[in-house]
């Protein structure tokens, strides 16, 4: 039951036609562009579609543990409703679904399920992700960390090095000092990095590191396919290490699909006994 919530809660917190598609493996070389521009790009590249889903499976380990692995679909109503229905041999053991304001979580292996509040859940995870950043992770899609009070600018990111994909960084207003006795430009206590694929403008990974608490979480993105007229990628790793816990998802990506249809069925059963996710539901 523990190593169940706590895998549940990497999924939620941190923890993604019918067509033929073709595998996007080469990159563009990049051009030499300034950091804003290159938001401003990747900004402009956000689809703009209402209902997506896909399939997924998923290999994880945590604290260098034995591997273990899942499988489940996701669909996503944006900046409304996540859906996750989250499966072991083909036998459906969970089903999640988080909105602005709220998680919900039905554990049919043991006749239970969690309501509450989504601030709840940040707390117990200890990971600050709003909907919006974990829609984002989610969709491989460009989110700015909480922090940032003004969604529209663009001008706020220093550029960083790398021979490969365009690379940019937040910058804060003013200089803290980091624990090694090195100095950073912050947000807050959180910098954030984020590169970027010249030519498609898609999310290559993004980085958090919480200077302060000693948060971690990285996230990267490869095997971009085209699915119609959308790229998606096909594989999704997972990162995050916070107090004792290093925790690897690894997520093999398929049958990305656009469709207004979508439905988001959750009921949870009378019977049904209601949980806290809690230290000790650990």
């Amino acid at each position: 039951m523990a190593r169940r919530n706590l895998i549940l809660v990497l999924v939620l917190s941190v923890c993604l036609w019918a067509c033929r598609t073709a595998n996007v493996g080469a990159y563009e070389k990049k051009e030499n562009m300034r950091s804003a521009k290159i938001v401003e790009n990747v900004m402009a590249k956000t689809p703009t579609y209402a209902k997506a889903s896909y399939k997924f499976s998923c290999e994880y380990s945590v604290n260098g543990g034995s591997p273990d692995s899942f499988s489940g679909n996701l669909r996503v109503c944006r900046d409304s409703l996540i859906w996750v229905s989250l499966r072991s041999f083909n036998i459906e053991g969970f089903r999640v679904l988080v909105s602005n304001d709220s998680v919900k979580v039905i554990n049919r292996l043991k006749n239970e399920y969690y309501a509450e509040d989504i601030s709840a859940l940040e707390n117990f995870a200890k990971v600050d992700l709003s909907y919006n950043d974990l829609q984002s992770i989610l969709l491989n899609e460009f989110f700015r960390y909480q922090d940032d009070k003004d969604s529209e600018k663009t001008d706020d990111y220093n550029s960083c090095i790398d021979s490969v994909y365009y690379c940019v960084s937040t910058v804060a207003p003013k200089k803290q000092k980091r624990p090694n006795g090195n100095y950073a430009e912050r947000r807050g206590s959180v910098i954030q990095t984020m590169k970027v694929v010249p030519g498609t403008f898609k999310v290559k990974n993004l980085y958090l590191e919480d200077l302060e608490d000693g948060r971690n979480a990285f996230v990267e993105y490869d095997k971009f396919t085209r699915f119609g007229d959308q790229l998606f990628p096909q594989t999704m790793n997972i990162y995050v290490e916070y107090g004792n816990v290093e925790a690897i998802m690894k997520f093999s990506i398929s049958d990305f699909a656009i469709d207004d249809e979508l439905t988001f069925p959750f009921k949870i059963p009378a019977k049904y006994t209601k949980i806290n996710l809690n230290e000790d539901n650990r």
